[in-house]
């Protein structure tokens, strides 16, 4: 076998166990154009079709499928011998890989508490929204906000998230935002592009059929690709902005932001954030800590935030 054909055996197997050149594409950190590239030089190389292309995307044939479990177990052979061959790292490192905003608006502001009850832990934080592989990457745990995962993972849910509008207070006064406001017309809003697959991710125009609040210029105002950049926006008074309670949650209780329109016109998501770790893989007493941690600290925060919104489960 030839060694180039390895990068794409694994884009064969990735396609296979997520469902998609897309998401493969994601949890390899290339495009879907290199993944399906990858694909037609292996089938060109065997002399056969692994997937049928059609309208609703690539479903793999059955000789593709009969081989699939034996090459999803070599690769985690494979991941496994990396793992025990990897020796720089140290007895106390901890890594983890979480998502840009959750780790910019909610994880580091409260993981110094973390490190003064665990000071002598190395923690390796890799703050991105690739979806990485655990073992291939070598990371101890992965916090994502997502479905359940596929098996071969332990998962720890840690707890759901709610869309809701927020901005300064000086900002609603100024507009004259209230719990009785019917329209927003003429009042300046924040948007988020390309937020999240999740499905029940509210926009403004779901929220505003929601709450039963007419658009008035829900095309106009600020846009941005990230959550963080909208936060700010949102926080220096340019204006409301829809966002996930999770990540405006510290600005809301410091009184930095307010939820002008009351704590019940929020919109509930349905992905949920979930710590992830490789099934099987015994925990070093640092890793436990962190796990027991994070699961302590979003025991904190559901209950936070069940009171901030009057819920009894988020």
């Amino acid at each position: 076998m030839k060694v180039s054909h390895l990068n794409a055996l694994r884009a064969f197997e990735a396609v296979m166990r997520t469902g998609s050149f897309r998401f493969a594409g994601e949890e390899l950190g290339v495009t879907t154009a290199a993944v399906g590239q990858q694909i037609r030089g292996l089938e060109a190389y065997l002399g056969r079709t692994l997937f049928r292309r059609g309208p609703t995307g690539a479903k793999p044939t059955d000789e593709a499928l009969r081989v699939k479990d034996r090459l999803t177990g070599g690769f985690s052979i494979l991941d496994d011998v990396l793992m025990e061959l990897r020796q720089v790292r140290t007895a106390n490192q901890v890594s983890v890989t979480l998502p840009e905003s959750f780790a910019e608006n909610w994880f580091t502001r409260r993981v110094s508490e973390f490190h003064r009850q665990n000071p002598a832990v190395d923690l390796r934080l890799n703050a991105s929204n690739r979806r990485i592989d655990l073992a291939t990457d070598g990371f101890d745990f992965a916090i994502r906000y997502s479905p359940p995962p596929d098996s071969g993972l332990d998962v720890v849910d840690l707890f759901g998230d709610c869309v809701v509008p927020v901005c300064t207070p000086e900002f609603s006064e100024r507009n004259g935002l209230a719990l009785d406001l019917k329209s927003l017309a003429g009042v300046p809003l924040v948007h988020l592009d390309n937020r999240t697959p999740d499905p029940k991710w509210a926009t403004w125009q779901d929220w505003f059929a929601t709450f039963g609040m007419e658009p008035g210029t829900d095309k106009s105002g600020l846009r941005f690709s990230r959550i963080s950049s909208g936060l700010q926006a949102a926080l220096s008074g340019q204006g409301l902005v829809l966002c996930g309670i999770t990540e405006a949650y510290d600005s809301l209780e410091a009184g930095r932001l307010i939820l002008p329109f009351g704590p019940a016109r929020h919109v509930r998501t349905a992905y949920r954030y979930r710590l992830l770790s490789i099934s099987g893989r015994v925990m070093s007493s640092q890793q436990r800590r962190f796990c027991d941690w994070t699961i302590e600290q979003a025991a904190r925060f559901r209950d936070a935030v069940g009171d901030m919104l009057d819920l009894k489960n988020t």
